[in-house]
Formats: C-alpha cells, structure tokens, sequence
C-alpha cells in the first residue's frame, strides 16, 4: 500500500482523536503500531509530530501518552492550592 497524502493525514488524525478522547492512554511504539494496523516507520513519524505538536508526549521510557499544555496543569491545581491555603474547613459540628 502506498502512503498519499490523505491516508497519512487520516493516520494522523485517527491517532490524535484516540489520544485525545482516551486521556489516559498510555503507548509504546510497538503497541501503537498494533493498534493502529500500521507500519513502524509511518508509526514513529504519526507519534514524533504529535509530539512535536505537543499533542502527546513521549516519556523516557518510551510511553507516548497525552501531553497536558502548562495552562491546563496550572488550572487544574489553581483550585486545590486555594483549598490547601484556606486551611481545613470547619463544619460547624462537634468533634
């Protein structure tokens, strides 16, 4: 099978739309490859410019996972610093 423009573009997207719809997805090259039915090469370049557009990230053990933009981590733990600072809530009743 020969890679076009449009089946590389569809590889592309379909991998992307898993990550993003499965955050918690976990993968190496090898099981990305079984997942997806494709070759190593077409495989390593779909993962490398995913990274590259930092829809995933590879870590150094080679688990290519999603990659959470420094703005979404810093929104997410806004709120429980807040929490943290506030110190413990009291409820009002007797211990």
């Amino acid at each position: 099978m020969r890679a076009t423009r449009g089946r590389i573009e569809n590889l592309v997207m379909r991998i992307q739309d898993d990550f993003l719809r499965t955050p918690w997805l976990a993968l190496t090259s090898a099981t990305a490859r079984e997942r997806f039915g494709v070759d190593e090469i077409s495989c390593e370049a779909v993962l490398n410019a995913l990274t590259d557009a930092h829809v995933v990230s590879r870590s150094r053990h080679g688990i290519y996972v999603r990659d959470f933009p420094d703005t979404e981590r810093r929104d997410v733990a806004k709120p429980l610093r807040a929490r943290q600072q506030a110190g413990p809530r009291h409820t009002g009743r007797a211990a």
